[in-house]
């Protein structure tokens, strides 16, 4: 007979936070409980509280997550030596991945989605925290794009990168749709982005 792994700890936090997005992603933001994320999990509720000591421990701990995720794939592409010489490139690059994330990381984004609709007391402050770190990342490579005179607006980098990132949440809701026109979908962003951002035609090299 074989000796089930055990998990410390740590990992153990980890599957249940695990579970949890699943489970938040599926009953939403204000459904979702500890029994549902023990049930996903193969546990006792008890465990679940153990770890998560009520249900507001548990709904940061996921919002941490989603957030977490968000601003490190952001700072994959705003945050390297070339973001900043070619703001526009960045700016596109960032944006076509973007589209693909509600096929690759459903859960996290269906979250994201309903975060960002949820204009309660208890979760709206903590949503306005996390998009402006967002706009922390971006705005300097519109800025740069601004400066270098590849983007012409007369908006702010900042008002720039708050209705950028504002056009995303349509932008993915269509990613869910039945079939969704990729194609589509990375053109009508490319486009929206030239005239948004006032992009100007790049000079061959």
């Amino acid at each position: 007979m074989t000796s089930r792994t055990r998990l410390n700890p740590e990992q153990r936090r980890q599957q249940l936070l695990e579970a949890a997005v699943n489970v938040f992603a599926k009953r939403g933001i204000g459904r979702a409980a500890h029994a549902d994320v023990a049930e996903a999990s193969g546990v006792s509720v008890p465990t679940v509280f153990n770890y998560f000591n009520t249900r507001e421990d548990l709904v940061d701990a996921v919002l941490q997550t989603v957030e977490s995720f968000f601003l490190d794939f952001a700072k994959e592409y705003h945050q390297q030596d070339c973001a900043l010489k070619n703001p526009v490139s960045t700016l596109q690059k960032h944006a076509f991945s973007f589209l693909k994330m509600a096929q690759q990381h459903p859960d996290l984004v269906t979250i994201w989605l309903e975060w960002s609709a949820s204009v309660r007391d208890d979760s709206w402050p903590k949503y306005i925290a996390f998009q402006d770190k967002v706009l922390d990342i971006i705005e300097p490579t519109i800025q740069s794009g601004l400066d270098k005179g590849q983007m012409i607006s007369q908006l702010s980098a900042r008002d720039l990168a708050r209705i950028l990132f504002g056009q995303a949440h349509p932008v993915t809701l269509a990613y869910f749709a039945p079939n969704p026109p990729i194609q589509d979908m990375m053109k009508f962003v490319q486009l929206g982005m030239n005239a948004l951002l006032g992009i100007q035609e790049q000079p061959q090299e």
